[in-house]
């Protein structure tokens, strides 16, 4: 079954505060080394100072933002260098995950298919947004399926950086990353657990590349 890593919770202001600072940080809104000043955040967020800090402090701890001495706290920088780095670690932990999952029961292909569908669909209608969401609700749903408890926390944190990145290959993705997508589920659905680990490594190696040419081209003008 293709399950989500967010459960409903109560959110406390620090929940709240972490959440409007790191979605603003992951979308772009709030570019690399901006300034993050402490009262303009309480008052967008609807907070007071205390929450804002403990959510900064989180969110140093998952190096989204950095804190200059003096200077106070600024959103974390990227470079090519950090995504290299970033989707050379991620692949490693991804497939680890799917080669440690059990096979996968025929039941649950119709569930991974229809998110596919749903990722192209949205794809078409350029959603960026709903195809970000359903990418991740498609690989975490692979993931979780491993008996390992530390895989996916640490697959999460390193996504939650690699978001920034990935709207950069959506343009050259559509066709290619569900064909890479479906080649993965198929592996699962044989049994062939290093055959899935074997596509997913080209799909995020792939995927890695043209991230990276797409954000040197960027900043290069």
């Amino acid at each position: 079954m293709v399950t989500s890593t967010n459960k409903a919770q109560p959110v406390s202001l620090v929940d709240q505060v972490l959440g409007y600072v790191r979605d603003r940080i992951l979308s772009g809104e709030y570019e690399p080394g901006a300034r993050l000043r402490l009262q303009p955040l309480a008052e967008e967020s609807g907070a007071s100072l205390i929450p804002v800090r403990e959510a900064l402090r989180i969110l140093e701890a998952e190096r989204l933002v950095e804190t200059i001495p003096n200077r106070g706290a600024r959103v974390a920088p990227i470079s090519r260098d950090d995504i290299d780095d970033l989707y050379r670690t991620r692949i490693l932990l991804e497939t680890h995950a799917v080669r440690e999952s059990p096979p996968m029961p025929d039941e649950e292909k119709a569930e991974y298919l229809e998110i596919l569908d749903q990722i192209q669909e949205a794809s078409k209608a350029d959603d960026e947004d709903r195809v970000l969401k359903l990418h991740r609700q498609y690989h975490f749903g692979l993931y979780n399926r491993t008996s390992s408890t530390w895989l996916p926390t640490l697959i999460d944190l390193l996504w939650k950086h690699t978001e920034r990145y990935q709207r950069l290959s959506l343009p050259f993705r559509h066709d290619a990353a569900d064909d890479e997508h479906r080649g993965v589920l198929l592996a699962l659905l044989e049994g062939d657990s290093d055959k899935a680990a074997e596509a997913l490594h080209t799909h995020l190696k792939t995927t890695a590349r043209l991230v990276g040419d797409a954000y040197q081209e960027e900043v290069s003008g």
